[in-house]
């Protein structure tokens, strides 16, 4: 009789033991993914309270040996759209990635070049529409026949506003 109720109580601790290791499991499981979501949640809200901006560059899987030259910031910005081929979209994505002046795009090498339409996944790109070249142009304070016709159309647009 000692022994039948030394089985019981053997019997009750074993399926004791498993039924808590089931649940244990399963509330940790689920506590784990709320943890883990609360603290995704308050990492994204205190970036974007911060407005913590990482360097594109580092962003991409670019090789960094052919980078051009970047700069960290810059007070004054050149007119970047002045060049062939650089749109709105284009100067914001070359003002995210530190390159600010003429002066930095006309010291490109043709790897640099090559480098930056792959960061911008524009291929042949720059090339073709001569960015250095109109870079070099542009540094010096002259106008090239692009930014020429669009100082023209600025102005004949904003005429046309005021009448």
């Amino acid at each position: 009789m000692l022994t039948d109720v030394a089985q019981y109580i053997v019997l009750n601790l074993a399926v004791a033991f498993v039924l808590g290791l089931v649940f244990g499991y399963i509330l940790g499981k689920r506590s784990k993914q709320t943890f883990c979501s609360a603290q995704n949640s308050k990492d994204i809200n205190v970036v974007e309270k911060n407005k913590f901006k990482i360097n594109p560059i580092f962003n991409k899987s670019a090789s960094l040996d052919f980078k051009p030259m970047v700069l960290s910031s810059s007070n004054k910005k050149d007119n970047l759209k002045k060049i062939k081929g650089i749109d709105e979209n284009i100067e914001n994505e070359l003002f995210k990635l530190g390159i600010y002046h003429f002066e930095q795009i006309s010291s490109w090498t043709s790897k640099n070049t090559e480098w930056v339409e792959n960061f911008l996944n524009l291929p042949n790109y720059a090339r073709a529409n001569q960015w250095l070249e109109q870079a070099k142009i542009l540094k010096t304070g002259k106008e090239t026949n692009y930014s020429q016709k669009l100082l023209e159309d600025l102005e004949n647009s904003s005429q046309n506003l005021e009448n």
